[in-house]
């Protein structure tokens, strides 16, 4: 078993055990283009399992986190707030292991077509081998920041600058920041 610990309180450690269901899913996943990867993975906060990815593989800034589901009624029963929750738990390891962007995906077997649950990608497992995920940024900050720079700089419909206006959009960036620490 591998433990990884970056900053408390996140943790991430390898199951060593390989559930026969998993093998489909092992092999399509293409891996040949990533910097590395690990399987059956707990993400753990303060000791406690938040999360269970059957990968994590990454490559330079990016990370993506898979989770597989080897049955259409396995899948149903995730619902949609649980899917999001441990999207946002993927995109808080991200940031805490130093990655820019992330994605979280599930994995599905016998699944018709590609859909989403809230805003996670659902593929079907026989579309993995050619998935190519879209990341997003770990960083809400850096995202909100892009915002305001939009808000002040465009030239169609220009915002007043007044005082109230810009001081509570840099008071929000600061509780964003806030949050974080």
């Amino acid at each position: 078993m591998l433990e990884f610990r970056k900053q408390e309180p996140y943790s991430l450690r390898t199951r060593p055990d390989i559930v026969e269901s998993e093998y489909d899913f092992r092999q399509n996943l293409d891996i040949s283009d990533v910097n590395g990867v690990l399987f059956n993975v707990l993400a753990s906060r303060n000791s406690s399992t938040l999360a269970e990815y059957d990968a994590v593989w990454w490559r330079e800034n990016r990370v993506c986190f898979l989770e597989y589901k080897d049955s259409t009624a396995a899948y149903r029963r995730m619902n949609a707030k649980r899917a999001q929750q441990v999207q946002d738990t993927s995109r808080n390891l991200a940031r805490t292991y130093g990655f820019l962007e992330f994605n979280y995906s599930l994995v599905v077997k016998g699944l018709e077509e590609k859909t989403t649950k809230g805003s996670v990608a659902v593929i079907p497992l026989e579309d993995l081998s050619s998935y190519r995920p879209e990341f997003t940024s770990a960083h809400v900050e850096l995202d909100f920041i892009d915002k305001l720079t939009d808000k002040y700089s465009r030239e169609k419909n220009p915002v007043e600058l007044e005082r109230d206006t810009i001081i509570a959009d840099i008071s929000k960036l600061k509780e964003m920041f806030e949050q974080q620490l």
